[in-house]
């Protein structure tokens, strides 16, 4: 019988914003490294395992979405190593997209169309008419 995987939760977007502030000091301070260490050292006094649990997958999805190029029209690189300034509407997206579970947290990926639609959502429409 195949493994049915369940759906990772979403959670608030100042929660998230406070896992990428995690993770981008825990670079600072000790290098690279495991990010959910960061979350965990950050978080575990405010937060229940399963919320920061949820924010590792959806920051690494989101981590894996921009690598792969497609946060482009949302993201402006800013240093040699990959860096990236990221939109605001890509965070919002990033907590409550739908995100499932899979074979290994390294899979765990967004659904390009829902992500999109969502990101378009949450984007400040930008110009006058």
């Amino acid at each position: 019988m195949a493994k049915r995987f369940k759906a990772i939760p979403t959670v608030p977007f100042e929660v998230i914003i406070k896992g990428h502030e995690a993770v981008n000091e825990g670079r600072k301070t000790f290098g690279p490294g495991d990010p959910t260490i960061a979350l965990v050292r950050s978080m575990h006094r405010d937060h229940e395992p399963d919320e920061i649990l949820a924010v590792s997958y959806r920051l690494g999805a989101l981590a894996k979405f921009i690598q792969e190029g497609e946060g482009k029209p949302w993201t402006f690189a800013v240093t040699e190593d990959d860096g990236h300034m990221v939109n605001e509407a890509l965070f919002r997206a990033a907590a409550r997209a739908p995100l499932m579970e899979a074979k290994t947290a390294g899979q765990v990926a967004f659904d390009h169309k829902a992500f999109m639609q969502i990101a378009l959502e949450e984007s400040e429409s930008e110009g006058t008419a």
